[in-house]
């Protein structure tokens, strides 16, 4: 089976090319250079993001030491910025809760609620490989599955489409042909792999 290396190196050449194809298709389609340049590069990208993305669920491989260091850089962002908008309402949900349970903080409210949202930041992101772990389960799993690929893509592109419903028809092709060269991308690795019958 090929390693890393192989599935990156295939995957930027599937980048590349599907990359360019799409700018080209949504240049053609809507005659906006900006959105076109953008979804090359973002199908470039989910091309080679879905090119890496089978192997998560080996524990020790490239792919999934990425994707956990991503996670958690996601996680501790986005419990900084709740933390941050609810600010007010989070101290003084602090304060209120010592209060009612009798307890005098040796800090003031803000030193205490800041604690918590780094010990909370702290839990979350201990906790994101071993769930990685758990949805994925055993090497060679539903990660490397053409037909589960197919279906979860197709149900993230459903998704989608019911999202972006206030944008215009053009954009929102756009968003779902971006989407898509992810499956592109797993096509890549599941074909280097042999996985495709």
């Amino acid at each position: 089976m090929p390693n890393y290396p192989t599935h990156a190196r295939w995957g930027k050449i599937g980048a590349g090319a599907i990359g360019t194809l799409v700018a080209a298709a949504i240049y053609f389609f809507s005659m906006s250079a900006p959105l076109a340049f953008a979804a090359g590069l973002a199908a470039a990208a989910a091309t080679f993001v879905g090119s890496i993305y089978p192997d998560i669920d080996h524990h020790t491989s490239t792919p999934r030491q990425k994707a956990v260091r991503w996670f958690q850089g996601l996680l501790v962002f986005a419990i900084a910025s709740l933390a941050g908008l609810g600010w007010t309402a989070f101290v003084g949900g602090v304060e209120s809760v010592s209060t009612s349970a009798g307890v005098t903080l040796p800090v003031s409210p803000e030193v205490a609620a800041a604690v918590t949202v780094v010990l909370v930041a702290i839990v979350a992101t201990a906790l994101v490989d071993p769930l990685i772990g758990l949805v994925t389960n055993r090497h060679r799993g539903w990660t490397h599955s053409v037909p589960i690929n197919a279906v979860l893509v197709a149900l993230l592109l459903g998704g989608l489409w019911f999202l972006l419903g206030d944008l215009t028809f053009e954009r929102r092709v756009t968003a779902l042909v971006v989407t898509g060269t992810f499956y592109a991308g797993t096509l890549i690795h599941l074909g280097l792999d042999g996985e495709i019958p």
